[in-house]
């Protein structure tokens, strides 16, 4: 997933490969002896461990309000700051370079103008990791537009569009970076409080959530990521002040639902440290038969 860390990969294998082979030293003889050959043999590891060398990781955080925090009463920026955090916990991980930019309002025609600009183009195109939020001020501009004449048809009228539009998304980032992991993260109702009667809502937030995950499913190195559940389910409020962005806390537990997704997409972190673990305990124990052995 991340060019770093297969260039590193790439040149240790190699320097390993080299050191496997059998190598030839000549030793002079003594009295004026020809030379005797002799053969060293010089046994490799069998493989290098993930996270044998920590890498340094680039992350970029893209899209709308819940990218740049908005409802985040410590104004630290939502949740990119928690997974900032998380990511340099990571053994396998050195140092971790973030730029954070959402930007309020943000649909997803706004989102593929600003990729087309120079300095946006430039950040996108050297991340390892890409976190994206994106789609629901697509919704909110549905409501404005046929506000007065609105129906379940009038979205899914509107769908395909959105889809298109996500789909030239996606189409660019991977132009300008073909191998950054990239995270989609849905989109919420936020209007779950205020018109929980409205049932529909959340008909159209879960139909235009599938239709995300849908496209995001089409890229190699794309993995979706659902929040919804998170602030319909939870017993505490987790939206800000102006009850339609996440608060501090909504946003902690958004990081927490991307992180498990890291854990079990990335190959840096999650699973592949137990793996890890296994095999350096393997080629120990495998050391420590040989020396009783030896003995």
């Amino acid at each position: 997933m991340m060019r770093k860390w297969k260039s590193i990969v790439i040149s240790s294998m190699s320097a390993v490969v080299l050191a496997s082979c059998s190598t030839t030293t000549f030793l002079p003889a003594d009295n004026k002896e020809e030379a005797v050959q002799k053969e060293v043999d010089l046994t490799p590891k069998k493989h290098i461990p993930k996270g044998f060398f920590p890498v340094d990781l680039d992350i970029v955080a893209i899209g709308d309000s819940l990218t740049e925090g908005v409802g985040d009463e410590s104004k630290k920026g939502g949740y990119v700051p928690y997974l900032t955090k998380y990511l340099s916990k990571q053994n396998e991980v050195q140092n971790v370079r973030t730029e954070n930019l959402g930007k309020r309002g943000n649909r997803t025609d706004q989102l593929l103008a600003r990729l087309n600009q120079p300095g946006v183009a430039a950040e996108v195109s050297r991340a390892d990791i890409v976190f994206l939020t994106i789609g629901g001020n697509d919704v909110m501009k549905v409501v404005r537009d046929y506000f007065y004449n609105i129906s379940i048809k009038t979205f899914e009228s509107q769908q395909s569009k959105y889809e298109k539009r996500l789909n030239d998304v996606f189409s660019r980032i991977r132009k300008l970076n073909p191998n950054a992991h990239i995270y989609l993260i849905g989109f919420y109702n936020p209007f779950f409080k205020s018109l929980s009667d409205v049932k529909e809502i959340n008909v159209v937030i879960n139909e235009w959530n599938a239709a995300s995950e849908k496209i995001a499913s089409q890229y190699d190195n794309v993995s979706y990521v659902k929040i919804d559940d998170i602030f319909y389910d939870s017993d505490v409020n987790l939206l800000g002040k102006d009850e339609f962005h996440p608060n501090k806390k909504g946003y902690k537990l958004m990081a927490e639902r991307i992180s498990k997704s890291m854990e079990e997409e990335d190959p840096l972190v999650g699973d592949q440290k137990k793996e890890t673990a296994e095999e350096v305990t393997s080629d120990e124990k495998e050391k420590n038969t040989k020396e009783s052995g030896n003995e």
